[in-house]
């Protein structure tokens, strides 16, 4: 899995390298057998943006791009209309992420994380809860009023942000969520997401056995 998720991003047009982050010596070696570029990290770390925040001294770029080792079905496509986001935007955003328009079927798995997006593209909140409540409406039409989006656990980082991260106040929303976006928008850190068109694949976060068995099949196809 984590050989798709390197080999995938490394089709970006628009990131400058490929770097693993790991506190495995034996992920480590398997990486640089396969020819990519590894970094050693604390055991310690809590999250994927944590890591990559103990080692920002060693990554040479203003604007860092988190994937996250579950994702076997990785979209370069993504990657780049990422970094299109950070070059086009005025003022450049803290935080990029994408999303994706929620079909019903997903709103009840907390697997599945949902973002509350405000007129202008911010995340509001994120949350493995079916948000925002349609109040008197059946679950199943939640999704017709057009309100609901789904997460793909990406961030795009300026350096800025990755070189504050020990400093930011720990985050109860974080905690009890388990979700590290929230510690950002406790402490005051815009995160802006874009749009992107959704399918089976570059959705996929592999957090259970059934994704594992579903990933298995998209391989097969």
């Amino acid at each position: 899995m984590l050989r798709r998720v390197l080999d995938g991003a490394r089709l970006s047009r628009r990131v400058a390298d490929v770097v693993l982050c790991t506190d495995s010596e034996e992920v480590a070696h398997e990486a640089r057998s396969w020819g990519h570029h590894v970094v050693m990290t604390s055991p310690t770390c809590s999250s994927g943006s944590e890591r990559i925040a103990s080692v920002i001294d060693q990554l040479d770029a203003e604007v860092i791009i988190n994937v996250q080792g579950d994702q076997p079905f990785v979209d370069s496509n993504i990657i780049d209309s990422m970094c299109d986001v950070f070059a086009q935007r005025s003022p450049t955003p803290d935080v990029v992420t994408p999303v994706y328009r929620l079909p019903a079927k997903k709103l009840p798995s907390p697997d599945v994380v949902k973002v509350v997006v405000s007129n202008d593209g911010r995340a509001l909140y994120f949350s493995r809860s079916a948000i925002p409540h349609v109040r008197g409406a059946d679950l199943d039409e939640w999704t017709s009023r057009g309100v609901h989006w789904g997460h793909v656990g990406m961030y795009g980082y300026q350096r800025s942000v990755l070189q504050r991260w020990n400093s930011l106040s720990p985050s109860a929303l974080e905690d009890a969520e388990k979700l590290e976006q929230l510690r950002l928008l406790d402490n005051g850190i815009s995160i802006t997401t874009y749009e992107i068109v959704a399918n089976s694949r570059n959705t996929l976060s592999v957090d259970s056995p059934a994704d594992l068995d579903l990933a298995r099949q998209l391989v097969n196809q």
